[in-house]
């Protein structure tokens, strides 16, 4: 005799996360998307390979049918993996793309008070600021351990806006880490300073990846994928001297 459907476990929601990255496209010229799409790739080609993004074309979005058609296939030509097309208040005109290109549209994605997550501007040069692209960013990495061949250094504040990837290795920021602003690092993250923005540690599966604070009062925190959101850390949780953990597949908070 079968079990019944309601003494059956069918599914279970889980606290993960697939990060997504926005990559925003100021000009449609083929040749110069072409250049530096290309140069964003190399900047971390193992983490920009098949990256799934949302395509923002809010600033082009009155540029010629043809030309914005032309964009999205150079990004998807690239090696980007488009599940999602942006364009603020043009997002209806963009209806027909996303049915042609079987992409999703997407309104507006970001986090509360900063940029959306993984936005990477696309212009003539790339910004000076340094805000590597994770992918993550709505790519699931890859659940291998990280190979601890680097630990980054930040020896300044990190500022909303601004994201910092330490690819195959721990990330340390001596200074403030702002609302808005988003760490990433295969390994450990160690902020000297209040974290006050978001922080993605083990991003391609270490499980055994820490986040230490001085201060906590987080946005987001992750650990190989699996989160808790500003809404989820109780007070208690919140203060001086935090370390975050990932204990059967769920977040823990103690002070250290």
């Amino acid at each position: 005799m079968s079990a019944s459907p309601s003494s059956v476990q069918a599914i279970e929601l889980k606290g993960r996360m697939m990060l997504v990255s926005v990559l925003r496209v100021y000009q449609t010229d083929p040749q110069v998307l072409g250049e530096v799409l290309a140069a964003r790739r190399d900047q971390a080609p193992d983490l920009m390979r098949d990256m799934p993004i949302v395509l923002d074309l809010e600033a082009v979005a009155e540029s010629p049918e043809s030309d914005l058609q032309a964009t999205i296939e150079r990004v998807r030509a690239e090696g980007f993996k488009l599940i999602g097309l942006q364009a603020g208040a043009a997002a209806e005109r963009l209806q027909s793309y996303a049915e042609l290109f079987d992409v999703l549209p997407v309104l507006q994605l970001g986090g509360r008070g900063g940029a959306p997550s993984g936005e990477v501007p696309l212009e003539d040069e790339p910004p000076v600021q340094d805000k590597a692209v994770e992918p993550e960013q709505e790519r699931p990495p890859a659940a291998v351990a990280a190979v601890h061949s680097a630990t980054r250094i930040v020896d300044q504040p990190v500022r909303s806006g601004q994201q910092i990837y330490a690819r195959g290795g721990d990330l340390i920021v001596t200074g403030a880490v702002s609302p808005g602003a988003e760490l990433l690092a295969d390994g450990h993250i160690h902020v000297l300073g209040p974290l006050r923005g978001r922080a993605l540690a083990g991003v391609r599966g270490l499980v055994t990846a820490r986040i230490f604070c001085r201060r906590l009062d987080a946005e987001l925190l992750s650990i190989a994928g699996h989160y808790r959101i500003a809404e989820d850390i109780t007070e208690a949780e919140r203060g001086e001297n935090r370390l975050v953990t990932l204990d059967d597949e769920s977040l823990k908070i103690a002070e250290i």
